[in-house]
């Protein structure tokens, strides 16, 4: 990971274990449908990491898409994948576009490897298009998260592959999960504090799933 960008510290054993252990393909296919993008939408895939979601919404038919990370690592995989499309390495903090230039923006599961918010959702605002959207996926703070991680690091999780793999990714981003899940509220605060239009905000066990709209005017 590039140290220029890595703000928070993460590291690579942890960018390891989490794709390891991310959803399956099916279930992420569920979630970008239920964005309902459009063929004609730019796309920002702030965050893409290796570069899956960018290879799903191509199957999808959606070509026009940028992506960016602060992985080196990470993003040679997204240009292996997808050598037609876009990567930059950059922060999410400081995006290298202009104004007014993308219709999505979708973030999956990056919020929570901040510590701050403010920074990032005034550069997804100016980057977005008058009625853009921003698209998002995030851990939902709930007694069934507060349990799945707790058996992710159990002395159980070590029989089972999956939480064993899991509990190392975990452990990797504890301090950020937790800042996550008590500040949940805060984020979505802020999100209508700065003029985001509330199109979308559903909740499951695990999960929390937002659309919010850039104004018009």
């Amino acid at each position: 990971m590039s140290k220029k960008f890595n703000t928070w510290n993460q590291t690579r054993v942890w960018e390891e274990d989490c794709i390891k252990t991310r959803r399956s393909i099916d279930q992420r296919i569920r979630r970008l449908k239920f964005f309902k993008i459009k063929k004609r939408d730019y796309i920002l895939d702030l965050g893409c990491g290796d570069g899956l979601n960018i290879t799903i919404l191509r199957k999808m038919g959606k070509k026009k898409i940028v992506g960016i990370d602060i992985s080196e690592e990470l993003l040679r995989e997204a240009r292996r994948t997808n050598p037609r499309i876009k990567v930059l390495l950059a922060s999410a903090e400081k995006l290298p576009f202009k104004k007014d230039t993308f219709d999505i923006v979708l973030v999956d599961s990056v919020f929570h490897h901040l510590m701050r918010y403010g920074k990032t959702l005034k550069e997804i605002k100016r980057v977005l298009k008058p009625g853009g959207q921003l698209c998002f996926s995030e851990p939902h703070r709930s007694i069934f998260r507060t349990m799945y991680d707790y058996f992710s690091i159990s002395p159980l999780a070590r029989f089972i592959p999956f939480f064993r793999e899991r509990g190392k990714a975990y452990l990797g981003e504890v301090k950020f999960m937790k800042h996550w899940l008590a500040t949940e509220d805060d984020f979505c605060n802020q999100l209508k504090e700065m003029g985001f239009i509330e199109r979308l905000h559903k909740i499951d066990i695990l999960s929390i799933v937002g659309i919010y709209e850039k104004p018009e005017y």
